[in-house]
């Protein structure tokens, strides 16, 4: 272990050549103090001493702990000196810190390939030998997802190619309604109903997709807090008349009203329950 002084006066930086030896010297060391910056270069960690427990704020961390928040959140910030001195001695480093701990930070060329390398290096411990109970997978599945947030950011060819694609079904509403908000405020309200599996082209009304497997309601919003809300089967909306799902329209129309909403009467060739948002009162 070597040490050096470095602004901020208060606060020391320590070197040592593993995160096991770092982590010893913290709790046997008298000369390692609160807030103190630790640096283990061959292992590209940096990190600091927080009260008994040394942390890491680079991805990788070794034997160090890892914190749970932000580090301007931990204990009311008072470690943000600490945070400053180790964003300055991995710089130095030229390895990144983790990115919700220098949110703010422009990464070299350099740290994002190390960053892309870390990544690989946990992937390859998360899918080699799965095993949710295993701190050490844990640990790999951790460094994994921080690194790729910080890659989503910085990289933006990355970011692209990690890109979630769009769902190609999703139950009780077409993909592209998945965040209007009426259909959102519409969704508890059918909860526990069987929901239709619907595509972006699927069309409820057209006879050609009679044959296939979609079952239960679908809604549609209509815009200024109105939605339609069908009963599908085999694929087609049923009237109300229609046997033998025809019928659900009214448990679909049942729970519009217990809950709150503005629902215009069925009739028996009604295709749909349309229904009103409740809208809040003044």
């Amino acid at each position: 272990m070597t040490d050096s002084t470095t602004p901020p006066p208060d606060l020391r930086v320590h070197h040592f050549d593993t995160t096991e030896e770092a982590y010893t010297q913290t709790q046997c060391s008298d000369s390692i103090r609160d807030g103190d910056v630790l640096v283990i270069a061959r292992e590209k960690v940096v990190g600091f001493l927080r009260a008994a427990w040394p942390c890491a704020l680079t991805v990788r961390h070794g034997d160090l702990h890892t914190l749970t928040a932000p580090i301007d959140r931990i204990d009311g910030g008072k470690y943000a000196n600490s945070a400053h001195l180790a964003a300055d001695q991995a710089q130095q480093l030229d390895v990144a810190l983790r990115d919700d701990h220098a949110p703010d930070a422009r990464p070299t060329v350099r740290q994002v390939d190390d960053m892309i390398q870390a990544s690989a290096e946990a992937a390859a411990r998360v899918s080699g030998d799965p095993d949710p109970e295993n701190p050490h997978w844990k640990a790999a599945l951790d460094r994994m997802a921080h690194a790729n947030a910080f890659l989503c950011k910085h990289h933006p060819a990355w970011a692209e190619a990690t890109k979630a694609p769009t769902p190609v079904s999703t139950k009780g509403h077409a993909p592209r309604h998945a965040s209007h908000p009426d259909v959102l405020a519409a969704l508890p309200v059918l909860d526990g109903l069987r929901a239709a599996p619907l595509t972006n082209q699927h069309d409820m009304g057209d006879p050609s997709d009679i044959d296939l497997p979609v079952h239960g309601y679908a809604i549609e919003p209509r815009g200024h807090g109105l939605v339609a809300a069908y009963w599908l089967h085999r694929g087609l909306a049923r009237r109300r008349d229609d046997h033998p799902d025809g019928p659900l329209l009214e448990s679909v129309h049942a729970r519009f009203v217990a809950a709150g909403w503005a629902v215009e009467p069925l009739c028996p060739t009604s295709m749909c329950v349309f229904a009103h948002r409740p809208q809040p009162t003044a």
